[in-house]
């Protein structure tokens, strides 16, 4: 199985060819997050991974900062002798991107947020991330693990798979994960973000909808795609529209090879 050699060991699966897409997942969710991304293999070099101490990844000791994950990513990114790539997050993940994004500017083709927000201000996203914790703390992993794959799949097998995956997730990692993620504020930065935005959004994604107007005021190059019917989950449920928005914004863009 293809891991970094440098500590802690990463995860990682790179399947494709063509222009790089590096996918980054919520909190303990991991590689399997954008599983059904993989039908885009015949356009792009797709990557996926589990963040430091989710899944398969290791997990480390002490005290954990944003940057660790931000450097995570570079690491997949020289491991697989990437030198630009568009650099996809979804949900939290979002936030690990945009932080790639304003830290190595030369290493950042263009940024997709799916689900997108440069920090959980408001009162849902707040008590979403302190619930996290919440469980995190408590070691409740099982009850997570079954929360959030029966909650982004349909298909059941792919929900136990999830399931099973997310169940070997370290405790002590995933509420710092969390805490991290509740603490980032990005907006007052976002205006040295120069390649081309696109924010997806689930149509009925209500409580992050507004995020966009910040973005797009500071941001060059923002498009904002919707996808009806859809709440958070975009890249497991609506994959098919996700993945349509993905490439024909990535052609017109000429980001492919």
């Amino acid at each position: 199985m293809p891991y970094t050699e440098t500590q802690p060991a990463l995860y990682f699966q790179c399947t494709g060819s063509g222009t790089a897409i590096i996918f980054i997942s919520p909190p303990a969710m991991g590689h399997l997050t954008f599983r059904y991304q993989q039908l885009l293999k015949d356009h792009f070099k797709l990557i996926t991974f589990d963040n430091r101490g989710d899944c398969r990844s290791s997990g480390t000791e002490g005290i954990l900062q944003f940057s660790d994950f931000v450097e995570d990513v570079k690491r997949i990114m020289d491991v697989n002798r990437i030198s630009q790539a568009i650099i996809c997050g979804y949900s939290n993940g979002g936030l690990i991107a945009q932080e790639f994004a304003l830290r190595y500017p030369n290493h950042t083709l263009a940024l997709i947020l799916i689900g997108g927000y440069y920090t959980p201000g408001n009162i849902t996203l707040r008590t979403q991330y302190g619930l996290g914790i919440t469980i995190a703390k408590w070691k409740w992993i099982g009850l997570l693990a079954k929360g959030l794959s029966f909650n982004h799949f349909r298909d059941k097998r792919a929900a136990k798979e999830m399931e099973l995956e997310i169940k070997k997730t370290a405790p002590h990692m995933l509420t710092q994960q969390y805490q991290l993620g509740l603490n980032y504020q990005a907006a007052d930065r976002l205006h040295l973000i120069h390649v081309p935005l696109l924010l997806i959004y689930g149509a009925n994604d209500f409580y992050v909808h507004s995020y966009q107007h910040a973005f797009r005021k500071k941001i060059n190059d923002v498009e904002v795609a919707y996808i009806h019917h859809s709440k958070h989950q975009v890249p497991t449920k609506y994959y098919n529209e996700c993945n349509a928005i993905i490439y024909e914004w990535s052609k017109r863009k000429e980001l492919m090879k």
